[in-house]
């Protein structure tokens, strides 16, 4: 199917306008992929154990490998030079949250792993969501906010403004609840 994009990007786009400014974006999404997903019970329901430390590194690594594939195949179709994007990664390793890996070693793995690949094959990636606050048990992988701060990198994470039965008045509205 990568080689039917690299064709049509080919026929849809010059030379030029592939160097410099049109970006095939093309989403890869590890957690709902069967040959990349992680569940905290493993297989058949992920690839790997998030507790299998050694099984979890090789499929993160061999999955990694997706962005030298993409820049080779589509490359191949086109040209050299042009400017490729996966947009909408995450550090999720499972589509549904009830298996999702959501220790921080592998989160950090992915994110990682994911980042290194990319930027070795000269992929460009925008991560899912920058926050989440309501993103309940989905916010450790897709809210890089969140993440960062599980990581240690930022001092908190997105926090949420309202709390689930919170009354927000509406402007105007009378303070005892009257109408």
């Amino acid at each position: 199917p990568m080689q039917l994009f690299g064709a049509w990007w080919r026929a849809s786009t010059t030379p030029k306008e592939r160097a410099k400014w049109a970006v095939l974006d093309i989403h890869h999404y590890y957690a709902w992929g069967s040959q990349c997903s992680g569940a905290v019970e493993g297989p058949p329901t992920g690839r790997f154990s998030c507790s299998d430390e050694d099984h979890r590194e090789l499929v993160i690594d061999n999955c990694g490998a997706w962005a030298s594939v993409y820049r080779s195949t589509i490359e191949k179709e086109c040209e050299v030079g042009l400017r490729l994007a996966s947009a909408e990664f995450s550090a999720s390793t499972h589509h549904s949250v009830r298996h999702a890996c959501n220790d921080v070693t592998t989160l950090k793995m992915m994110l990682e792993t994911q980042v290194d690949m990319a930027a070795a094959a000269d992929v460009e990636l925008f991560w899912w969501s920058y926050k989440m606050p309501y993103g309940g048990a989905f916010r450790s992988a897709w809210s890089l906010k969140h993440l960062l701060n599980l990581l240690g990198v930022l001092p908190q994470p997105d926090e949420e403004l309202f709390h689930c039965g919170d009354h927000i008045p509406a402007k105007g509205e009378p303070e005892d609840g009257s109408i």
